[in-house]
């Protein structure tokens, strides 16, 4: 009986041991929370352009894979994680001890804009975004999991469009090693572009230039995390081409 009592009290410490994880307690319960946190993200990953815009208040790690930023966290080495979906989905499932909160670090809708006054050309553009959806799916999910090969064909004839990029955030829009404009922003202005029949000129603008190019109307149209404001009547906005959503992976 003693015996027997004290392989259940050992089987009994072993799975309390199991259940409190890794030991090191959470730290944050909401995004507001990570102010001076070590946080982790996948390298060349939307979620590595969106921590970088608070570095100074961030200490960011970068990670190559998410079973290593995973085993990291739950060792307590990172407060933190910040990863789309599908990442964090994965980390959740696969390593004990972690969650996601509720509330999310990105939660944000994108969508074209240009000067409300080029009415038709807001009509062309909705059109189109409807009409290359599926395109559009394939171009988002190719760059979030590492790259994007699109083909398409211009005629020297077509007509000339002017789209304001901002390439400062990769995988949305950024320079490449030989200097070409690349990202998710790009294709998706190409291939709506292609279905128009119009060929596209990148205007790459400075940060916070955006928004003044557009509504001036020095661009005919404009793509760049660009969320629609219905404060602002000087812009129109089409449809949402794509939905970001990052989340916080925190332990438990």
């Amino acid at each position: 009986m003693k015996r027997f009592f004290l392989v259940f009290l050992t089987l009994l410490l072993v799975l309390s041991a199991a259940s409190c994880g890794s030991g090191v307690a959470n730290r944050v319960y909401d995004p507001a929370d990570m102010e001076g946190m070590e946080v982790g993200v996948l390298s060349d990953t939307a979620s590595a352009g969106y921590v970088q815009r608070f570095i100074g208040s961030l200490n960011v790690r970068y990670y190559e894979s998410a079973d290593a930023m995973a085993a990291d966290l739950r060792a307590g080495v990172i407060d933190c994680a910040v990863a789309d979906e599908d990442t964090a989905g994965s980390m959740t499932g696969l390593t004990s001890g972690l969650r996601t909160l509720g509330t999310p670090y990105v939660d944000e809708e994108y969508a074209l804009a240009l000067s409300v006054e080029n009415r038709l050309m807001l009509s062309n553009l909705k059109d189109a975004l409807s009409a290359v959806s599926g395109q559009l799916s394939r171009i988002v999910s190719g760059w979030e999991s590492g790259g994007y090969e699109g083909e398409y064909e211009f005629d020297s004839d077509d007509p000339v469009v002017t789209v304001g990029v901002q390439p400062d955030f990769y995988p949305y829009a950024f320079y490449d090693e030989e200097g070409e404009l690349k990202g998710i922003e790009i294709d998706v202005a190409l291939a709506v572009c292609e279905y128009l029949g119009l060929r596209p000129e990148f205007a790459a603008v400075e940060p916070g230039m955006l928004l003044y190019m557009t509504e001036s109307g020095k661009t005919s149209f404009s793509i760049g995390r660009l969320s629609p404001d219905a404060s602002n009547t000087d812009l129109a906005f089409t449809q949402g081409y794509m939905h970001s959503v990052q989340l916080v992976v925190v332990r438990k």
